[in-house]
């Protein structure tokens, strides 16, 4: 039985609260709500990005990694700094702090993920001790105390997000709380979340519902804190970039399964 849970009760334990973020923009976008709700509560909440690392400066960009930052309309010097700017206002909107880890976004990681075909694909060879890597830091820089980990489902199946999934399978392992939420708005496709289910093949399980009406506009605005991600992203699912557009979409996509009610959508191991 899936426990619906409240605004009130999401939040009640633990006391620290640490959203998997791969990218700049995730967290606004699959757990803005329980983010939200848990920095309302008074919880230490805190944003980890993990793939938000500056690029090596000594090695030449892809012209794949080039293009996405002129769609994005910012110059490879200024396109970390630009992305944190953006990342610092929708983390003050939702009420969480920022934490950077060390790895390089996969347009930056050498010459491996070159067009969309490879970004959505299985992660290269070269990536197979990122997982393992990343936890280790999140072990290392966690601190004491009960915490929860939120990592994506990876529902688009972008290659950073699946290797963010893996790191938060190997922190289950090593005994920690782990939630997945639902990768928004690869999710707003049907087909996408289904197909990440069948990957793997039984192992999740819903684990809550959050209402996150109270919090909506919070969300809403932290999500449209990104202007120069919004049409990349919202592109891929055929949903135009303004606020009315993308509340209209997200806002269908959490009532649906909420009764009415918007609701984000929780997922453990079995």
């Amino acid at each position: 039985m899936v426990d619906r849970q409240t605004a009130a009760s999401v939040v009640i334990a633990p006391d620290r609260h640490v959203f998997l973020s791969p990218h700049y923009d995730d967290i606004a976008l699959s757990a803005g709500g329980a983010a939200a709700l848990a920095a309302r509560a008074g919880k230490q909440t805190e944003i980890a990005l993990i793939f938000g690392s500056e690029p090596d400066r000594s090695e030449p960009l892809s012209e794949f990694a080039e293009a996405m930052h002129r769609g994005w309309g910012m110059s490879s010097a200024d396109v970390i700094a630009g992305r944190r700017a953006e990342e610092a206002v929708a983390s003050k909107a939702l009420g969480a702090t920022d934490v950077f880890l060390p790895f390089h976004d996969a347009i930056y990681r050498g010459h491996t993920y070159l067009n969309n075909d490879q970004l959505f694909a299985r992660p290269a060879a070269n990536d197979a001790d990122l997982p393992a890597a990343i936890a280790a830091w999140l072990d290392a820089n966690g601190g004491d105390g009960s915490f929860r980990f939120y990592a994506p489902l990876a529902s688009g199946f972008h290659v950073d997000h699946q290797l963010a999934f893996e790191a938060a399978r190997i922190l289950r392992q090593a005994g920690h709380e782990v939630w997945f939420y639902e990768d928004l708005p690869y999710s707003l496709n049907p087909t996408r979340l289904q197909a990440r289910l069948d990957d793997l093949d039984g192992q999740v399980e819903v684990a809550a519902l959050v209402d996150v009406s109270s919090v909506w506009d919070a969300k809403i605005e932290a999500i449209m804190s990104y202007p120069s991600q919004l049409p990349t992203i919202f592109d891929y699912v055929g949903v135009g970039h303004s606020r009315e557009e993308i509340d209209a979409a997200m806002g269908g996509y959490a009532r649906a399964y909420g009764d009415g009610v918007p609701m984000e959508r929780y997922w453990r191991f079995r």
